[in-house]
Formats: C-alpha cells, sequence, structure tokens
C-alpha cells in the first residue's frame, strides 16, 4: 500500500466517526424535540478533549434535522453540524465545518446521487458528484442504518455497507462484525467492530469499537474522531454517551452519526 492509500484510509475512518458521533438510541420519538451529550475522553485517560450537544426536530414521528454543537471543557466552540432527512433516513445531507482549522466538508444528497465536499471553509470546496449506491450510509444515518441491522447484528450476522467518506469524495465499503457480549458499567452490552471491508485498508487503520446495551442503544465510541485538535490531527478518542431519562430508553428515539 502507497502513501496515498494510507492517507485515504486514515480520512475515510474519520469521516465514518463522523456518522457515529451523532449517536442516539434507535426507534422513533412522538416528541418535535429531543437534546442529549456526549462527552469525549483521550482514548487511554481520562482527559477530556471536547463535548458534543446534540438536538434532534421531530416532525410527525419522522426525524427532518439534527444539530451537533462541539465544544472544549471551557465551552468554546470547536465546529458546528447540520443534518437534514429526507425520505431515506439512512443517506441525509449534511454539512459540518470546523471553526478552529476553518474545514467544511458535508453532502448534499439527491435521488440518485451524493455530492460530497471537503476543503477549506475560506475557498471553494472541492466537490465531486457520485452515483448514490442502493445501500449507501451517510453520516448520521448510520444510526437508521444500524435500527434496521441491529437485531441482526446482535444475533452475530456480519453486515456490509458503503460509506460516503467527504474527503476523499466517494464510497467505501464497510463491515459491523459483532464481537460479543461484555460489561458496561454493570450492565450487560454488546461490542461491534466497525471495519473497512478491504483487507489492504484493514492493514493501514485500527478498527472502531462501538459498545450498544442489548436494546439498542449506542453508550461508548473508541477510535478515530471526526474533530481535529487545533494542528489540523483528528483525535483518537472514547466518547461516552449520556442520553435523559424522560423517553429515551431502550429503542425510543430518534436515527442518529
Amino acid at each position: 500500500m502507497n502513501d496515498l492509500d494510507v492517507l485515504i484510509s486514515k480520512k475515510l475512518i474519520a469521516a465514518c466517526a463522523a456518522l457515529l458521533f451523532a449517536g442516539s438510541p434507535l426507534a422513533a420519538l412522538t416528541e418535535t424535540r429531543a437534546s442529549y451529550s456526549a462527552t469525549a475522553f483521550a482514548l487511554d485517560t481520562d482527559e477530556v478533549l471536547y463535548v458534543e450537544e446534540h438536538t434532534e426536530h421531530w416532525s410527525d414521528g419522522r426525524l427532518t434535522k439534527r444539530e451537533v454543537r462541539y465544544e472544549d471543557p471551557e465551552g468554546r466552540l470547536i465546529a458546528e453540524k447540520q443534518l437534514h432527512y429526507g425520505a431515506n433516513p439512512e443517506a441525509p445531507s449534511f454539512e459540518m465545518e470546523d471553526v478552529r482549522i476553518g474545514l467544511r466538508e458535508g453532502a448534499e444528497v439527491d435521488s440518485d446521487t451524493v455530492v460530497l465536499f471537503s476543503g477549506p471553509a475560506v475557498e471553494r470546496d472541492r466537490r465531486r458528484s457520485v452515483d448514490r449506491p442502493e445501500n449507501a450510509v451517510v453520516d448520521a444515518g448510520f444510526d437508521a442504518f444500524m435500527r434496521e441491522n441491529f437485531d441482526a447484528v446482535a444475533a452475530g450476522e456480519r453486515i456490509e455497507f458503503d460509506f460516503a467518506v467527504p474527503a476523499a469524495r466517494r464510497f467505501f465499503r464497510f463491515e459491523l462484525v459483532p464481537q460479543g457480549e461484555q460489561s458496561h458499567r454493570g450492565d450487560r452490552a454488546l461490542l461491534v467492530s466497525m471495519r473497512p471491508a478491504s483487507m489492504l485498508l484493514r492493514l493501514a487503520v485500527d478498527p472502531i469499537q462501538l459498545v450498544y446495551s442489548l436494546d439498542g442503544r449506542l453508550l461508548e465510541f473508541r477510535g478515530l474522531a471526526n474533530v481535529c485538535d487545533e494542528e489540523g490531527d483528528r483525535y483518537k478518542a472514547r466518547i461516552v454517551f449520556d442520553y435523559p431519562d424522560s423517553g429515551l430508553s431502550g429503542l425510543a428515539a430518534g436515527a442518529a452519526l
């Protein structure tokens, strides 16, 4: 594998993190608005890297919009993201801007095509229109994808999908690999590995580890994050999700990354 392949593989894993960081429980709400948060720690320590604040907007039981605000430990803005959901919740349009390093990226989703863009916010974005795969997943659409496939994954089935990577302006094939049960804060939980389907790309990057409650709630993310430090390098993080008690238990909430 050459240097370009390694660079692209690292970018696609980081971009894949974006779809997970919007993680929420896995079913529909009747409320018109829901909020929850997550805290990103350094992968091997308790150092807080940043905090995520998520707000979902619902209409007639359907998720229509999501807003995510990323803040440093002192409460200063790092990045903002907005997602807009159409007919297919697995492939929303989205835009994320990192205000510290001036990076803007996202996807504009149509019925047959997806325009992927990434580049400095002060310049014209580098854009590319690609055909939309049949099993396309875009950013936080991963949550809807998991909602549809959670029972199969929990039963031990491997699931493949095509994930949009704006930094590379293309889709990559990924797979979810169940790793069995483990204990999470004293409760039983399911560990799932998310990795490129390509054996070559697996040699270049570590898989993302996801911890789910047995009723489908994303509890923890471990791996390369979609947020950068002030030098422009992606954080390696352990992200812990915190949901409110009212109406958000089990499979009783939205579609998420």
